[in-house]
């Protein structure tokens, strides 16, 4: 049975053609990898989810007309070192050659048990294909209220962690409850290791530091003349992290499509009228599969995200594309 439904939102029509099936699950990726030029694709991403969620088989979607793709960036990243950001959202990227950042805590990497975690293998394949390995860490574990013994444990140990394994020089650290950017103590240590912290929640991000609400700076410095911790700098470098919208909409992927083209699309107006690129969305993902899980984002999803940034024009960077000037105090991406 066939059911189109029609979804309307502020920034695009969308066609989305619902298909509910209790046959095996089944996957399938498509075709071969699409050049970064073509702006648009052909094949399908023929993939049965479980009963309780929504299968998106097919999307067509109108393209925004507020901007052309040199001024669309999108930062994509994967944290807790989950097997299926491997098996199951990897050959997705690559089929439009996206590039993301993988956040890896090393205890889960170091884990023996193949079914939940990567392993060192697989976290190598990654780096291999040009995908950005990064850091979150030696143990899941909240930076808040430790040692500092403890605290160059979590933040230095991983990263010789990783390099130790042959990750090529780390500059990101990720947080793991991403609740210490207001922690000097912790972003004093981070800055012993890392140029750059993923840590914070918020719809977007700023390259100058200058569009959050409730801060009126100017610059990304750490510190301000006082000596006070800015609210943003390379060390609270903050995402969008879309399990809260698979949570709180209990894995309604039609409603959660529209709530991810609207947050892509967010940062549109401000960079326009800046005219350069300064807002952007960090888009923060952990299990891709249909287990429902609450810190799981269902594949048709995922496959129909990243469909729309590709026929949208999307330019998708991973974290290490981010530099900071040491002398105006602002972030920029690597051209």
């Amino acid at each position: 049975m066939l059911i189109m439904i029609i979804v309307v939102s502020n920034t695009a029509n969308i066609a989305l053609s619902k298909s509910i099936s209790s046959v095996h699950h089944k996957k399938s990726f498509g075709s071969a990898p699409v050049s970064k030029s073509s702006r648009h694709s052909s094949s399908h991403h023929s993939i049965t989810n479980s009963p309780a969620s929504t299968s998106i088989n097919h999307l067509l979607v109108s393209k925004t007309a507020t901007s052309n793709s040199t001024d669309k960036i999108v930062i994509l990243t994967f944290g807790d070192t989950k097997k299926s950001q491997f098996t199951i959202a990897k050959p997705i990227l690559d089929q439009y050659r996206f590039k993301a950042s993988f956040f890896i805590t090393c205890s889960y990497a170091n884990d023996r048990d193949p079914r939940y975690h990567l392993n060192w293998d697989q976290i190598l394949a990654l780096q291999q294909d040009g995908q950005d390995i990064e850091s979150k860490g030696m143990t899941p574990i909240d930076l808040n209220n430790i040692s500092s013994s403890a605290l160059a444990y979590q933040i230095g140990g991983s990263k010789q962690c990783l390099e130790s394994h042959g990750i090529k020089s780390p500059n990101w650290f990720a947080a793991k409850y991403g609740d210490v950017w207001n922690n000097a103590t912790v972003i004093n240590a981070m800055s012993k290791y890392y140029k750059f912290a993923d840590d914070g929640s918020a719809s977007l991000m700023f390259l100058h530091c200058d569009g959050y609400p409730n801060s009126k700076q100017t610059n990304c410095r750490t510190y301000d003349d006082q000596g006070k911790l800015n609210y943003a700098n390379t060390y609270s470098v903050r995402e969008w992290n879309h399990n809260a919208l698979d949570r709180g909409y209990q894995h309604n992927d039609q409603l959660i499509f529209q709530k991810f083209v609207q947050e892509v699309n967010s940062g549109i107006t401000f960079n326009n009228k800046k005219g350069m690129v300064d807002a952007i969305p960090v888009v923060a993902y952990h299990i891709i599969d249909n287990s429902l899980n609450p810190s799981s984002t269902d594949i048709n999803l995922f496959a129909a995200e990243m469909k729309y940034l590709h026929d949208n024009g999307f330019n998708v960077v991973p974290m290490s594309d981010l530099s900071y000037n040491q002398t105006t105090n602002l972030m920029y991406i690597n051209s």
